[in-house]
């Protein structure tokens, strides 16, 4: 199936949208984590977190987005995808083992949050792990869109 012009075009527009909102989200949250360690007027744990429990609804709704537009793009190429013998289809599939170990994590690191949302007590949550795990999850995310660049480049 080939896409009409205006409509590849919002397909790659939602795409882009989707994965601007979880980068963003992702290095907003870790900077969140940051900041609520740095200042004493208020309990920077808690406020870290709740960053964090509002990210991750963001996440998954920008994800869903992001996967869905994926797949709009794959299809609006058709046949000129090209093989995984190709540098191109050995990035591809790259970039889909990775953004599959990823999402895996993610899956964890929304458990954890919510566990820890649910739980308003001083173990619950640690600010040192939400910056790695915001770290780990922003770099993560800016590397698959290194990959979707050199995809969608060459």
């Amino acid at each position: 199936m080939v896409l009409s012009h205006p409509t590849a075009l919002l397909v790659r527009w939602l795409h882009v949208a989707g994965v601007a909102v979880a980068v963003g989200g992702a290095a907003l949250t870790w900077a969140a984590s940051h900041r609520a360690d740095s200042t004493g007027r208020i309990d920077p744990a808690h406020t870290a977190l709740a960053v964090a429990a509002t990210y991750e609804w963001l996440f998954w709704g920008s994800l869903g987005v992001v996967v869905a537009a994926g797949v709009g793009n794959l299809g609006s190429l058709g046949p000129g995808v090209s093989p995984l013998e190709t540098t191109w289809g050995t990035t591809l599939a790259l970039k889909l083992a990775i953004l599959t170990a990823f999402l895996a994590g993610s899956a964890v690191r929304t458990l954890w949050i919510s566990f820890a949302a649910g739980r308003p007590s001083d173990d619950a949550i640690s600010v040192t792990r939400l910056r790695t795990v915001y770290g780990v999850t922003t770099l993560t995310l800016l590397a698959l869109v290194g990959f979707g660049e050199v995809l969608a480049h060459g």
